[in-house]
C-alpha cells in the first residue's frame, strides 16, 4: 500500500500564513509608521523655522533632517534583517 502515497501529490505549504509572516509584517508596518512619523516631524519643524525666526532655526532643522536621514537608513536596515529572518 505505499505506492498510493505517492499518488495524492506534494501537499501545499502555507507557511507564509505562519506566526513569523504575522510579526514580520507587524514590525514592517511598525518602520513604515516611524519613517511616516520622523517625515512629518520634518515637515513641522520647517513650517515652525520659517514662521519663528530665531538664530537657533537652522541648527534645529540640521538636527531634524539628520534625525529624519537616520531613521530612514535605520528603518531600511531594519526591514532587510526582518525579511532575511
Amino acid at each position: 500500500m505505499n505506492f498510493l502515497d505517492g499518488l495524492s501529490g506534494p501537499t501545499p505549504s502555507v507557511s507564509f500564513l505562519g506566526i513569523n509572516f504575522v510579526f514580520k509584517l507587524l514590525f514592517f508596518v511598525l518602520l513604515v509608521g516611524y519613517i511616516l512619523y520622523s517625515f512629518l516631524l520634518l515637515l513641522r519643524v520647517r513650517i515652525l523655522a520659517d514662521t519663528i525666526k530665531t538664530p537657533h532655526s537652522g541648527k534645529v532643522m540640521f538636527a531634524t533632517t539628520i534625525h529624519l536621514l537616520i531613521s530612514l537608513i535605520g528603518g531600511f536596515l531594519a526591514m532587510i534583517l526582518i525579511l532575511l529572518a
